[in-house]
């Protein structure tokens, strides 16, 4: 049986190339159905999927959608096919969905994207894929494609982006048809124990003997770049039930959300091991850390008075001040004096990151102090316990520690199932 893609698209105004696509689609062995969300027009091809279609049983006519202003019109058609692929999908028809489009496209095709379980293909070709696509993305698993040209007629360049989308749609498709039954065994799977831990290119060596720690122990471990996006996906899977301890050394960013830097996860983190009760042992290695533009575009507010590092050619990093840190370290007991689970604090008082020591660039003694003198003052008389260790997160054993006290937490947790 060949597998369903899934296609939406603007047909008011991608009519012609929509129909290509299609047809690219399906020469490469799987079976393409078209929904059309133009809100601008007739369609100027034929769908299999009208507008008309996605209206139907909801309170609107395609008449009314086109009478609307767009962004109302973007939003209506963005939430009809939203409902209309979340059906196909419980019914067990759609193996991928794909979309082409400009900025509405964009946004209407990622919203129903965004609401598909982890591991379904979804492929978006984007004349915006070069620009900043976290609106878009969130914490899913789009992967966005750019169209170079504008998807606009069929010549020799969108021909060639065309046909290589059309064969990435199909093909993934069809793995998902044959092949991802058995990854949604083992993503079930609770004969084998699973740990997320985060990190940073400043924290890997002790995040990385933490893993191996915790991988001669038998456990099975997923490693988020604390990026943002990172973050916010450890924390969605947390609250699906694939993750079952989490041993969290990355907290760069809890200084993004509250200071203003490129890698914000947003007010949620940590929160989801702490709802959903699951063991944690959090490390605040990387919270020396801000990660900003690069030089020639940092805003004026960082330019003076702030310990800056030329990190790469993309970005700057910024040492967290005294205050910074305070703040930190409540956003950190704020959310951790509401954890339903065990829960350790582990503090490296050698220093959070590898330009955190004496001679770094980012070793600040006093901004540290702030911080740890804030988690033990504001965790005093919890059920967290704070744990403090003279070394450097770097040092010989300190990872090592870190993934034993998981490991206890978690053999204590889960005694009912080892």
């Amino acid at each position: 049986m060949r597998a369903n893609v899934y296609f939406i698209a603007t047909y008011d105004t991608k009519g012609q190339e929509s129909d290509y696509i299609k047809r690219q689609v399906e020469k490469n062995g799987s079976d393409c159905i078209t929904v059309d969300v133009g809100v601008g027009g007739e369609p100027t091809a034929v769908p299999d999927v009208s507008l008309a279609d996605l209206c139907s049983g909801s309170p609107y006519t395609v008449d009314q959608i086109h009478k609307m202003p767009r962004g109302e019109a973007v939003e209506t058609a963005s939430n009809l096919v939203e409902a209309y692929i979340g059906k196909a999908f419980k019914a067990g028809r759609v193996d991928s969905v794909i979309g082409i489009g400009g900025a509405g496209g964009t946004q209407i095709v990622t919203q129903t994207m965004r609401t598909l379980p982890l591991g379904l293909p979804k492929l978006m070709l984007s004349t915006l894929a070069a620009g900043n696509m976290r609106w878009y993305l969130e914490d899913s698993d789009i992967s966005m494609m750019p169209s170079m040209a504008d998807v606009a007629g069929l010549n020799c360049v969108t021909m060639m982006i065309f046909d290589r989308f059309a064969a990435l749609a199909a093909k993934s498709a069809k793995w998902y048809k044959e092949c991802f039954p058995e990854h949604r065994k083992r993503l079930a799977d609770r004969s084998c124990f699973r740990v997320s831990q985060t990190m940073y290119g400043t924290t890997t060596k002790g995040v990385t003997n933490a893993r191996n720690r915790l991988e001669e122990k038998g456990y099975e471990t997923l490693v988020f770049h604390a990026s943002g996006a990172g973050g916010r996906a450890m924390e969605n899977l947390i609250r699906d039930g694939v993750i079952h301890g989490v041993l969290d050394m990355t907290l760069a960013e809890i200084g993004a959300h509250l200071v203003g830097g490129l890698h914000n996860a947003g007010p949620r983190r940590l929160e989801a091991a702490a709802d959903m009760g699951i063991p944690q042992v959090i490390v605040p290695g990387g919270a020396d850390t801000i990660v900003l533009p690069p030089m020639a575009d940092l805003p004026d507010k960082f330019k003076d008075g702030r310990v800056l590092n030329y990190h790469n050619p993309t970005m700057t990093t910024m040492r967290t001040n005294v205050e910074e840190n305070r703040r930190i370290g409540r956003f950190m007991v704020e959310k951790l004096r509401k954890a339903t689970g065990p829960t350790v604090v582990l503090i490296p008082r050698g220093g959070l990151s590898s330009i955190d020591k004496p001679g770094g660039i980012f070793y600040m003694p006093k901004a540290n102090e702030m911080l740890f003198d804030t988690l033990k003052e504001g965790l005093r008389d919890t059920k967290v316990t704070v744990i403090e260790d003279d070394r450097h997160l770097y040092d010989e054993g300190f990872g090592e520690r870190a993934a034993d006290i998981l490991d206890g937490l978690m053999k204590d947790c889960y005694r009912e199932q080892t």
